[in-house]
């Protein structure tokens, strides 16, 4: 169970960086094929992109972030820390987000999707949300959960913190790359 919820006892640095930008490139493959992208750190969106637009959209979402958990990280830590670790733990991270795209190209979400955003640019208000959209929901707020558990544990075991400052700077990145992704 612990592996599961932290696996970055286990893997760390270059191998996690290879395999997590792996990750990263397979959840852009998913997302071009199904005309998404991330389109801000906590959002995906319908988009007609070409597959390195998308590529490069999935590469900012997961670098700016970590980039900032680093400097944070040597801000906090008594400990030597490594980028390397910070960008391979929090790119290994990225696999999360494989299980959160995949429900999304499935073709009764798809369908769903397009007829609610079709009702809505008509000026119509449903009155429910299709099935397949619920459950993609709420199986998407779970991977966000597991999203944000394990890039916090990607913070903190590579830059060996932990308590209440590492869990308050580590939320602040969060709420920064999500408020300025937005307006971006």
């Amino acid at each position: 169970m612990k592996a599961l919820f932290n696996p970055f006892r286990y893997i760390a640095g270059t191998k996690a960086l290879v395999m997590g930008y792996l990750f990263i490139v397979a959840s852009a493959l998913m997302l071009y094929s199904g005309n998404l992208i991330q389109d801000s750190y906590i959002h995906i969106g319908m988009a007609e992109a070409s597959f390195l637009e998308v590529l490069g959209a999935q590469t900012i979402w997961w670098i700016v972030p970590a980039v900032l958990l680093y400097l944070c990280g040597m801000a906090l830590s008594k400990s030597k820390i490594r980028i390397i670790d910070i960008l391979g733990t929090t790119a290994f991270a990225q696999i999360v987000l494989l299980l959160m795209i995949a429900p999304m190209l499935l073709p009764s979400v798809q369908q769903s999707t397009t007829e609610l955003v079709a009702a809505m640019q008509s000026g119509t208000i449903p009155t429910t949300i299709p099935i397949p959209l619920t459950i993609s929901g709420i199986w998407s707020t779970i991977g966000l959960i597991l999203f944000y558990i394990w890039n916090y544990n990607a913070f903190s075991v590579s830059c060996n913190v932990r308590g209440w400052k590492a869990v308050a700077l580590f939320i602040t990145v969060q709420v920064a790359v999500t408020i300025v992704g937005t307006i971006i």
